[in-house]
Order: structure tokens, then sequence, then C-alpha cells
């Protein structure tokens, strides 16, 4: 799943994968310049846990979805 976000102009990228081989989920946050802040679980609970924290960070910070 791959979320867009907007904030004064500048975009973010926020990426759900998940490793079937690995049984492992990554979330990846691309910032507008380019870096990117990768975090990995194991449980689709955990997933949800941090993606809620992430995303509310996010609104925050001033971050709408786009």
């Amino acid at each position: 799943m791959i979320w867009f976000f907007d904030r004064d102009g500048e975009k973010l990228r926020y990426e759900i994968s998940h490793d079937r081989a690995a049984g492992r989920y990554r979330v990846v946050i691309t910032q507008p310049d380019g870096t990117e802040l990768i975090e990995e679980v194991d449980e689709p609970t955990a997933l949800i846990e941090r993606s809620v924290e992430l995303m509310n960070s996010l609104r925050g910070e001033g971050w709408k979805v786009a």
C-alpha cells in the first residue's frame, strides 16, 4: 500500500509492503529530499500499531494525505 502526503507543496511517500519469504512487514517513508526511514516488524498487529503512530506523527507535523 502506498500513501502520498503533502505539506506546503512538499511531497512525502509512505509505503507498506510484505516480504512473504521473510515473513516481515516493512514501512518505508520517503522524505521530500529522497532520504528514507525504514522500519520492519514481524506481526500484523505490530504493523498496524506502528503505522498508526507514524501517521499520527506525520499529521502532527502538518502532513496531509494528498
